[in-house]
């Protein structure tokens, strides 16, 4: 993902899809289309999380304004096979109307997510959020917060999902260190 305003791009922040090779290494990004036949819109794309389900693979993300004038919510883009990533779509069920939802991290068999909202019912300012599903398709559960193991006062944001799920990443800012901390919790 590039918020550089390269030529040909959609807007604040597009999303570029890039796969690495075991023998000649990294392919060149390639920027994903423009809406409506795409998923980068004139506002910031950001948090992308790729599920590559075999035959069927979805790209979840954030949209916003670089300004706090447009509250960020949860979008989805499908392609099948090799085809170009679809349009996005707001993902039912995890957007609240009136807060943040942002930087969506799906697990890589596609039944959990977790991303950061500011929604009401948190410790506060951006807060780390879950949903899951029986099956790919079916509707999200209601999102949860994860509670005081994870989230306080700060800002947490950026979750990601170790490879095996056990493992959660997140960053915090301000945090004890720095400006923003990394931090693990594990299940």
């Amino acid at each position: 993902m590039s918020r550089e305003a390269l030529p040909g791009s959609c807007g604040q922040g597009d999303i570029y899809f890039t796969r690495r090779h075991p023998v000649r290494g990294w392919n060149e990004p390639q920027g994903l289309a423009c809406a409506p036949v795409g998923p980068n819109t004139a506002l910031d794309e950001q948090g992308p999380s790729f599920v590559d389900l075999g035959s069927r693979q979805l790209l979840y993300f954030s949209i916003s304004s670089v300004t706090p004038a447009v509250a960020g919510e949860v979008f989805v883009s499908a392609r099948r096979k090799k085809a170009a990533f679809g349009p996005a779509i707001a993902v039912a069920g995890l957007n609240d109307a009136i807060a943040n939802d942002i930087q969506p991290n799906v697990r890589k068999d596609g039944l959990e997510v977790v991303f950061s909202s500011n929604r009401s019912g948190g410790a506060g300012g951006q807060d780390i959020w879950n949903a899951t599903r029986e099956k790919v398709g079916e509707p999200w559960s209601a999102p949860v917060n994860l509670g005081g193991a994870v989230n306080t006062g700060a800002a947490e944001t950026r979750p990601s999902f170790s490879w095996d799920g056990d493992q959660l990443l997140f960053g915090r800012s301000p945090g004890p260190e720095g400006m923003s901390d990394i931090y693990i919790s594990t299940r």
